[in-house]
């Protein structure tokens, strides 16, 4: 079973990403801060990271940023979720190893369309791993 990760400080966030992936079939796991999210991070193989932008302490990027920088969790799927919808805030996702984008308030199809494509993607490339 997919494992994913939602990451964001405010719990009805975290409770809306929850409902609406509930019936897709993963194991849902959550943090409430980037340190959490990075110590989650080292105890489980996760397939999915769904990243807050904004976050007191660390934000997304910094966290985004840790992740791709350390090879044991470097392939891990990031998908940045946040109410800011400038370019600039979009464009700094993708270079900091972002995969994805989604603008709150989610709409429900976009987020399992994504969550399912990205999941399916990362099992497919671990597949291969093992292969070569």
């Amino acid at each position: 079973m997919s494992k994913i990760l939602i990451v964001d400080d405010t719990p009805k966030n975290i409770q809306m990403a929850m409902n609406i992936l509930k019936n897709e079939g993963h194991h849902m796991y959550y943090a409430q801060s980037g340190e959490k999210a990075l110590s989650l991070v080292n105890e489980n193989d996760f397939d999915l990271i769904l990243l807050d932008v904004m976050m007191p302490d660390m934000n997304g990027y910094e966290v985004c940023k840790k992740l791709k920088s350390n090879d044991e969790t470097s392939a891990i799927p990031v998908v940045f979720l946040s109410g800011k919808d400038s370019t600039s805030d979009i464009e700094l996702a993708y270079e900091v190893g972002g995969i994805d984008y989604v603008i709150k308030p989610f709409i429900s199809i976009e987020l399992i369309t994504k969550a399912n494509i990205y999941v399916r993607l990362k099992e497919l490339e671990d597949k291969f791993k093992t292969i070569d």
